[in-house]
């Protein structure tokens, strides 16, 4: 790829104006030579010729004399607005197509900058309600969710469900909490000669029952996606697309010494199955000899309970579903997860009933809110998963959004235009 100004943002470093200094300065070292400098993370050359560079003739003490957030500044003093830059990138990312010769002259041909940046604002409006962002949308959704039908439906079980209800969500400037409350129609279906989404119900698989619908989490094609041992990858499906981290899900302030580690969770350690409440446990969930277990456990096994009645095709039975990793492979039950009494929760006072409840409780998380906030920076500024690739984004960059999403009703279509329309993406 062409090295200059350009390339910031494809490399997965974007210095926007919305990164605050304090953001940066935990990065600064390495971000400076990953935009392609020869300076090194102080600002000076790192050859030992002397000038500026740290130890040189300039500064016998091997400092610059400059402080990390002035460093910083310079950094984001440095960029310039760029919409023809900005409209390539937008037109990729919204249209899945380089931009017409007709775009690139509205923004060349535009009367200063006010002009052009009317225009390129004009046309990411027009890129949204266009046709190909439905299409655009399914796909993002697909890759989020890590899902998607691939041959022929087999045992009536369709894995286009979710991502296209996502999409029509999102296309139809619908709220983003429907993800997880909607009770009908969560397995639309989408034309792609007319580009229009039917809104249709999930279809039973093979042998299930019928059972509530609960936005996604309720949908045959996600449960048979992620159909593991004790439910254990549906909880992380949950915990690690819709609250951007993985588990340990809550840490406390006061952690605890023990075996060979420390506890870190919240819930009470013995809240969850293990052999200091069950000396017959058929998994125990309090060993501490390797591993905490029950820092990630506390948790999870809060939730699990919840899942276990999907089989592997993604059918809702009568019963549980999944597995206990022991021999013979029996069939969870409630007390492998939480002792008598306990009862389900999100978090730390946070309880459960049901599904439904675990839908509202992930609408009303604002750890939720500002992830699908981070997924949309993280979309437009190429960076990688928030999770898998470590792509965390610092809470100042994106607090602004995540404010005006929160107040104009979470509605995922308007953030995606803020994001692409604002100083951060337009300047390189």
């Amino acid at each position: 790829m062409k090295k200059g100004k350009g390339t910031m943002r494809r490399t997965g470093w974007s210095f926007h104006s919305g990164w605050t200094l304090a953001a940066f300065i935990a990065v600064a070292a390495v971000a400076v030579p990953a935009c392609g400098s020869d300076e090194g993370p102080n600002g000076g050359r790192d050859d030992g010729t002397g000038g500026d560079t740290p130890g040189g003739d300039n500064d016998p003490n091997g400092s610059t004399g400059t402080t990390p957030e002035e460093e910083i500044r310079k950094i984001l003093d440095q960029r310039k607005t760029d919409y023809g830059e900005a409209l390539r990138t937008a037109s990729l990312k919204l249209a899945d197509r380089l931009p017409t010769l007709e775009q690139i002259k509205r923004i060349e041909g535009a009367s200063g900058d006010a002009g052009k940046k009317a225009a390129y604002e004009a046309m990411i409006d027009e890129m949204i309600a266009a046709p190909e962002f439905s299409r655009v949308m399914i796909k993002f959704w697909k890759d989020t969710f890590r899902v998607g039908q691939v041959g022929g439906i087999q045992n009536n079980v369709n894995k286009d469900g979710a991502p296209n209800f996502a999409a029509q969500l999102t296309v139809e400037g619908r709220s983003y909490t429907e993800l997880f409350t909607a009770t009908d129609n969560t397995c639309p279906t989408y034309d792609g000669e007319t580009n229009e989404f039917t809104p249709t119900p999930c279809a039973l698989p093979t042998n299930a029952i019928e059972g509530p619908t609960v936005g996604v989490l309720t949908d045959p094609g996600l449960q048979s996606q992620y159909y593991a041992n004790m439910a254990f990858r549906r909880v992380r499906f949950v915990q690690e697309t819709f609250v951007c981290n993985k588990f340990p899900a809550e840490l406390s302030d006061k952690p605890v010494p023990m075996g060979s580690g420390t506890y870190t969770g919240t819930m009470p350690f013995k809240s969850i199955t293990g052999a200091e409440n069950k000396a017959d446990a058929r998994v125990d969930f309090h060993d501490t000899k390797a591993v905490i277990c029950a820092n990630c456990h506390a948790n999870l096994n809060h939730v699990a309970p919840l899942f276990t009645n999907w089989d592997e095709n993604g059918a809702l039975r009568n019963g549980p579903q999944v597995k206990v990793p022991i021999p013979g492979e029996p069939n969870v039950a409630r007390i492998d997860f939480l002792p008598e009494g306990e009862g389900l929760a999100w978090r730390l006072n946070k309880p459960l009933t049901d599904m439904a409840s675990l839908g509202q409780a992930l609408a009303a998380d604002p750890d939720v809110t500002r992830c699908a906030v981070n997924r949309v920076w993280n979309y437009a500024m190429s960076r990688g998963d928030i999770v898998n690739d470590l792509a965390t984004v610092p809470e100042s960059v994106t607090q602004p959004f995540v404010d005006k999403f929160t107040a104009n009703g979470r509605k995922f279509k308007e953030t995606i235009r803020d994001v692409f329309k604002s100083e951060d993406f337009t300047k390189f």
